[in-house]
């Protein structure tokens, strides 16, 4: 005789129960997989974000957009400015309008905005630190940010400029963290550190560096353990 289960077309409370042990087996496989995949898919594109600003820095640069002091040399620029989202810096202020054409995506300078100089893009945030007066503190990462008074050292920012991505979700949306510089190498650092970078959680300007930890102006060398401790080695290398 036939059960009434099997006559109305059903599942027995047992099958249920296999077929929910199978699906968990499965997700149990998949879902670490899947999550890895998409790690490195947002480490192997903040590398190439950060080749990309790069190469726009120098561009900015070459082109003079911003030169503070007026000597002819242009100035590395914050992300607003390569994105062409907000007015630049001059010797007089503020200019009246953004750079155009721009030098970055948009999406860049309007996350930097929001952000207070910190951008994001594909699971990654990223700041770019600029030098200020040596006696003024540690670099920083917008212009908004810039003190009242504060000296624009517009000969450092002509020479020096610094980078860093990290996760907005370590373990989650990526685990490493990078930086480059004016050296045009991306220099990568495992983040295993006590207090990761992660989110809101961002490295200092002399964080990578690994001399003059004692004026966090972005200036010394990357490479091998740097300011926070960590071993800094070339991507690919």
């Amino acid at each position: 005789m036939r059960s009434t289960s099997r006559m109305n077309g059903g599942f027995t409370l047992i099958e249920l129960m296999i077929v929910v042990a199978i699906i968990a087996i499965i997700a149990a496989i998949a879902i670490p997989g899947l999550l890895r995949a998409r790690i490195s898919s947002n480490e192997t594109s903040a590398i190439g974000t950060l080749k990309s600003l790069s190469t726009a820095q120098e561009q900015f640069k070459s082109q003079a957009v911003v030169d503070q002091d007026a000597d002819g040399t242009g100035e590395y620029a914050f992300w607003q400015e390569l994105a062409g989202t907000s007015p630049f810096r001059t010797s007089a202020g503020l200019s009246a309008a953004p750079t155009a054409p721009s030098f970055m995506a948009a999406h860049f300078g309007t996350t930097a905005t929001t952000g207070g100089g910190v951008s994001n893009k594909s699971g990654y945030n990223f700041v770019i630190y600029l030098p200020v007066a040596a006696a003024a503190g540690p670099a920083i990462p917008n212009p908004a940010a810039v003190p009242a008074g504060v000296p624009a050292n517009a000969n450092q920012q002509e020479t020096r400029w610094a980078c860093y991505g990290w996760p907005t979700s370590r373990q989650t949306s990526g685990n490493r963290c990078f930086v480059v510089n004016q050296e045009g190498q991306v220099y990568h650092a495992p983040n295993n550190l006590a207090a990761p970078y992660s989110g809101v959680v961002m490295p200092a300007p002399a964080a990578a560096f690994n001399a003059n930890p004692s004026a966090p102006n972005v200036q010394g060398t990357i490479g091998g353990v740097g300011v926070d401790t960590q071993s800094w080695q070339i991507v690919g290398g």
